[in-house]
């Protein structure tokens, strides 16, 4: 029902006339009895008993005409609402991402992007695969980040990586002079996992046990602070993506022949949703860190 044709209705009800009505609201009266007739048409029932004298209304119109205003308020409330997201979402960022997904950007990965948008407000939420899929369909993100593969024509992915896990260690450990090492190597040393990609990671988990090298610690993918303290000081082995930015002179990354296992990065939207300029910026930010990684990555592998 177009609220108009409703707020028409309800000044007929109040004026009693299509005439009085017609001059109310500034329309010609074959206009208002043309409108009418669609909103009688559309509920299925007649409204007005319409007399020489003006109209009554129809037990059905009484009906209509009691619950018009609340209908009115709902549009009205609708609307203002809607225009408000739209304002809002001017300057301001959903991101969903995959639980782990942050270890997978420099440290500041966050803190750069606020720090060189201070007009966008950055909101981020963390999900499993399914959820961060769930969340991006139903609109309340409006970018995924996301660990794994989604199979689902509804999304456009942005950017797409995959890239194999190598080992990180301390220059000083007695892998760090190797070129490559293979699972069987890590045997007599101290191994830690953390939980990014859960398929990546159990796989990884499975395939190290097989070689006889299973991991000692298994930690949450927010503890990489944790993580490099261990490596860096107390001897043990983790795996990262290469190139690793959260490197210091103390790591070094070193590839492992026998792990063919990658880690499947993917940045999606919704397929014909239009991003605002503050969702265009985070995409586009991502997006080049991404290069860089790459560039990066190949002046590695040149080296």
């Amino acid at each position: 029902m177009d609220v108009k044709q409703i707020g028409y209705f309800l000044e007929i009800t109040h004026t009693g006339s299509f005439t009085a009505a017609a001059r109310k609201l500034y329309i010609s009266v074959p206009g208002l009895v043309k409108s009418v007739d669609k909103l009688e048409e559309e509920l299925g029932v007649q409204l007005f008993a319409r007399q020489r004298t003006g109209v009554r209304l129809t037990p059905a119109g009484m009906t209509l005409a009691r619950l018009a205003p609340g209908y009115i308020r709902q549009h009205e409330l609708l609307c203002a609402e809607v225009r408000k997201a739209a304002d809002d979402r001017r300057a301001r960022v959903e991101v969903g991402m995959t639980w782990g997904l942050l270890s997978f950007f420099p440290r500041n990965f966050l803190s750069s992007f606020v720090l060189q948008n201070p007009d966008v407000s950055l909101i981020t939420h963390n999900y499993e695969l399914t959820g961060c899929h769930q969340a991006l369909l139903s609109g309340r993100e409006a970018i995924a980040l996301y660990f794994g593969q989604i199979d689902d024509p509804e999304l456009q992915i942005i950017f797409h990586r995959e890239s194999p896990l190598v080992a990180l260690m301390n220059t000083e450990h007695p892998l760090a002079s190797q070129q490559s090492v293979s699972l069987s190597d890590f045997s007599p040393y101290r191994l830690l996992l953390l939980n990014s990609d859960p398929g990546v990671i159990e796989a990884l988990e499975r395939q190290m046990t097989q070689a006889g090298c299973a991991p000692q610690i298994l930690m949450d993918s927010g503890e990489w602070p944790q993580a490099i303290e261990l490596i860096e000081n107390a001897g043990y082995i983790s795996f990262c993506l290469p190139p690793s930015n959260m490197l210091s002179e103390k790591l070094k990354t070193v590839p492992i022949e026998d792990l063919p296992l990658t880690v499947d990065f993917n940045m999606a939207v919704l397929r014909d949703v239009s991003l605002s300029d503050a969702e265009c910026r985070f995409r586009d930010y991502v997006v080049q860190l991404m290069n860089m990684r790459r560039k990066s990555a190949g002046k590695e592998a040149g080296n």
